[in-house]
């Protein structure tokens, strides 16, 4: 499963940094791999536990993909990783998603000179929207790989 995940992780943060997209070949091979995986392991089982885990993810992602704070690839994305590694594993990939994404955003405001900018927005909240044009848009991917690392070292000690 870790290999998976980290596979799966790695292929997905290098197509979106090459191109700006999670094809769709992609994810469905990262879902069907994950269903596959464990029905072959566990049978009915483990098909109800890489459910929960698409089910789990695909609902959160949802959410974000309507405020368009997500793109559908990312949403497709995750949903795999949901039925790769379950819905309690996927929820600390999610939240250390969070943690390194809000991590690499600040820097990224730093290196390009937008802290003044930013701070201007972040009083403005109300009125902004997720995905406005000029906004930084960085890819989500690479985040998620990073986050796909320390979660395979969490499940690793399970």
């Amino acid at each position: 499963m870790i290999p998976l995940l980290l596979g799966f992780a790695a292929v997905c943060a290098v197509t979106d940094l090459r191109s700006r997209r999670i094809p769709n070949w992609l994810t469905v091979a990262g879902a069907l791999s994950g269903f596959g995986l464990h029905a072959w392991q566990t049978g009915w089982a483990g098909l109800a536990f890489a459910g929960q885990g698409f089910a789990a993810a695909f609902g959160i992602y949802a959410v974000l993909f309507l405020l368009r704070g997500r793109g559908a690839g990312d949403l497709k994305m995750m949903a795999a990783l949901g039925a790769i590694i379950g819905w309690s594993n996927w929820l600390l990939l999610f939240v250390l998603s969070a943690v390194i994404g809000g991590l690499v955003a600040a820097i990224v405001i730093v290196a390009r000179g937008r802290v003044g900018q930013t701070i201007r927005n972040l009083r403005r909240l109300p009125e902004q929207k997720l995905g406005q044009p000029g906004s930084l848009a960085l890819p989500h991917a690479p985040v998620v790989a990073v986050a796909a690392v320390f979660t395979a070292i969490a499940m690793h000690g399970q």
